[in-house]
């Protein structure tokens, strides 16, 4: 599942609303600027209504501090989208550590930072909103022959 930049796709609507969070001195965490960016599924089709995070700082670019799953379905949900028991997919719903990256020193307090931006009143919509925006210009696009599927998919077909 190859996951692609939020703002790579929407630029305009990317940058005005990609969450930060400035943190003051705090000993769990450096003091600075620490950026939420949204990266999305761009497999045609997939329906896996979840999004990854990468916790960057404009002073280390695009190295990633923490790398964050956050899936906002039920464990149902997942459960049947990915035709697995539930405890192989557990941690698909709710915000996790992705198990798949490597996470920096501080990752385990960025995850806390990202629960408590998680209830910020509309956050947890506009995740929901880009989701959809991603996934209906990927749709488009291999509708329309612009984006071919992987050699996976094709033999899942």
């Amino acid at each position: 599942m190859p996951m692609t930049p939020f703002a790579e796709r929407f630029r305009e609507l990317g940058a005005r609303e990609t969450r930060s969070v400035t943190v003051p001195d705090k000993n769990e965490l450096p003091s600075g600027e620490y950026g939420f960016f949204e990266l999305y599924c761009n497999e045609p089709n997939c329906d896996c209504r979840r999004v990854v995070i990468m916790v960057l700082r404009p002073q280390t670019g695009w190295k990633p501090w923490a790398v964050i799953n956050y899936g906002w379905e039920s464990q149902k949900f997942y459960r049947k989208w990915a035709k697995a028991p539930a405890s192989d997919r557990s941690e698909w719903q709710g915000p996790e550590l992705d198990p798949l990256n490597i996470q920096g020193p501080y990752a385990p307090a960025l995850l806390d930072l990202f629960k408590w931006v998680l209830e910020s009143p509309g956050y947890v919509e506009r995740l929901k909103k880009h989701y959809q925006l991603f996934r209906e210009a990927v749709d488009q696009e291999y509708a329309t022959g612009k984006l071919r599927c992987s050699e996976d998919q094709r033999r899942a077909k």
